[in-house]
């Protein structure tokens, strides 16, 4: 039986229990009631080991769900979305600052049961999670992101504060770290030194697949994290950002291919910003404060 209750991407289902996601048959409901589906985003599974299927509706999909773009969706020359612009309305947190807290405080090893929760997470060949395990204990000394030396890498930078879209190239610039990535979007081919690179933001190459900018990066270095529990990879990781524009709305998502230590692709949510209305906003230099590795494993957050 086809479930329609997701509408962010998870990953290819390899597991028993899975239930797939996409557009029921003819006649059948796609949406909760009243909810309304913003963005064709691709499908995804949902793991009903330990929850009924219908009861799994994530924060994430509720609020895409939710979600109403406004006004028309700008177009260049050559009829594809334009995503310039200034997104996501707040200025972002000085690094180190706020989103590396979560409630309760952290104790050593407090996210092994966050991560243990969470319902769309990479998937590790079994030799690989006692090393998850042991990079999500020790992460205020290891973790790359949560100094102020390493950038935060893709995919882990997540979607640009600023997009700049030319008729052959296509400029994203990170928020967080001022960092500006300059892609080739002219319908060239991949060249084959880029897998030879080690960066932090890998070799991009850029093209469109309908209404949605699809980037592809090779050439990587196995320092950066996927995420902030230990989720590591290797320098063979390949990653797909996805980016589709519907009015004032951005959608992004990634997927990571990483063979040597996970068991399938993973996919992400799918993330969302909204327009600055501001089209002169000028953002500001985020500063960081590696004082604040103090505060991670002291569950009272004492400075």
């Amino acid at each position: 039986m086809a479930v329609a209750i997701a509408v962010a991407p998870l990953g290819t289902a390899q597991q028993a229990n899975t239930v797939q996601q996409g557009a029921p048959a003819a006649g059948a409901s796609q949406l909760p009631p009243g909810a309304q589906r913003t963005a064709n985003l691709p499908l995804r599974t949902v793991n009903c080991s330990y929850t009924p299927c219908g009861k799994r509706v994530s924060p994430q999909d509720g609020i895409v769900w939710q979600l109403k773009s406004n006004g028309q969706t700008p177009r260049d020359a050559d009829g594809h979305p334009d995503l310039s612009g200034n997104w996501g309305a707040a200025f972002p947190s000085p690094f180190g600052q706020g989103g590396l807290r979560r409630t309760g405080g952290f104790e050593p090893d407090q996210s092994s049961m966050q991560r243990g929760a969470q319902w769309n997470k990479p998937i590790y060949k079994p030799e690989y999670w006692e090393k998850v395990r042991s990079l999500d204990y020790s992460k205020a000394d290891v973790d790359p992101a949560y100094g102020c030396y390493k950038p935060v890498g893709v995919p882990r930078a997540n979607v640009p504060g600023r997009i700049v879209q030319k008729d052959k190239q296509i400029w994203l610039l990170n928020s967080v770290e001022n960092e500006l990535r300059i892609l080739p979007l002219d319908g060239g081919k991949r060249d084959e030194n880029d897998y030879q690179f080690s960066t932090y933001n890998g070799m991009g190459l850029a093209h469109w697949d309908g209404d949605t900018l699809v980037i592809e990066s090779v050439g990587f270095n196995d320092i950066t994290w996927l995420g902030w529990e230990g989720y590591f990879h290797t320098d063979k990781m390949e990653v797909t950002e996805r980016f589709t524009r519907q009015g004032d709305l951005l959608f992004y998502n990634f997927t990571v291919n990483d063979p040597d230590v996970l068991m399938e692709p993973w996919t992400s949510y799918t993330y969302w910003r909204r327009l600055n209305p501001n089209p002169n906003r000028q953002g500001e230099a985020t500063e960081c404060d590696e004082r604040d590795l103090l505060l991670l494993a002291d569950p009272f957050l004492r400075g």
